[in-house]
């Protein structure tokens, strides 16, 4: 969407948990690391392709190294160090504008866009507590992690969340989904944007005693309608199937006029800045203003 020359190719996009908020590096300094990596592994620019003989441990090794060492020369210049990684870098053709800039959202303004995330993302991972505990063993844990902040946290998650339970608190993701509401909101805000919709998938998984919940791409069998192919992560059930119907087609009106709405759903309606409308995804559909502010605020 922030790509010149893919403009004509596409016309709709549904961005699922994902909203790429860091910085790109320019390409001098992205040069600056390839030109490292090859110094690393002892190849000379005129046999760059011998890279494709190096074991992979060997380049990743050199690619670390690499970055660091650029990091600490950037450093040293008193420049600053922002997201330096592999990933996409701005250049003055490919991708001449920042992802988040005002360019680059005027660029796709007339794409239609679908836009959201899982409840619970990479969370359980992090730090979600284990099934079995009790409220204090989670209140504890929530203290380790948030300290003085921790009742500010406690309060804005149950605001955000009210029927959730206290060893749930630190499960809600907290890294994909401001991403995605800070794009939804400044793509809404373009004069003459194409429809902006947002969801959010609360749905929790029954499998491994519900040890997973909404994790990031739990909701990709849903809207392909793959229920009975990934009976190992949504349990096949009749309530995950009749979730897919909903969610499939949703995801068939778009791709075809740039509008999810059918009858086996709530309206739902476009998504802008002050109604904040979210379509929640789970055993019922319901249509919620964004719930979470005062959480994402309070973690920014």
């Amino acid at each position: 969407m922030a790509m010149p020359s893919a403009k004509g190719l596409f016309h709709k996009a549904i961005n699922q948990s994902g909203a790429f908020r860091t910085t790109m590096l320019d390409k001098a300094t992205t040069q600056a690391i390839g030109a490292e990596v090859m110094k690393e592994l002892g190849i000379s620019p005129e046999k760059v392709d011998d890279i494709q003989k190096v074991p992979y441990q060997t380049l990743s090794d050199a690619g670390k190294k690499a970055i660091k060492t650029i990091s600490d020369k950037m450093k040293a210049e008193g420049k600053p160090v922002i997201g330096l990684s592999w990933g996409p870098s701005a250049d003055s053709e490919v991708l001449p504008y920042q992802l988040f800039s005002n360019e680059a959202f005027e660029l796709s303004k007339n794409i239609p866009l679908m836009i959201g995330t899982t409840i619970n993302e990479f969370s359980v991972f992090r730090g979600g507590m284990p099934i079995n505990s009790t409220n204090e063993q989670a209140t504890e844990a929530i203290k380790k992690v948030y300290g003085d902040k921790s009742d500010a946290y406690i309060a804005a998650v149950k605001k955000a969340y009210p029927s959730g339970k206290m060893t749930d608190m630190l499960s809600y993701d907290t890294m994909f989904r401001p991403g995605a509401v800070v794009q939804a909101n400044q793509k809404s805000a373009v004069a003459g944007s194409a429809p902006v919709y947002m969801y959010l998938f609360d749905w929790q998984s029954p499998v491994m005693d519900g040890k997973y919940k909404a994790v990031h791409c739990m909701e990709i069998a849903f809207c392909f309608d793959n229920i009975q192919r990934t009976k190992n992560m949504t349990g096949g059930t009749k309530e995950a199937q009749a979730l897919a119907d909903k969610m499939s087609q949703s995801w068939i009106n778009f791709a075809k006029v740039g509008n999810p709405n059918h009858k086996g759903l709530p309206t739902w309606p476009i998504y802008n800045s002050s109604n904040t409308a979210t379509m929640h995804f789970d055993n019922t559909c319901v249509i919620k203003p964004q719930m979470d502010k005062e959480l994402f605020e309070l973690i920014k």
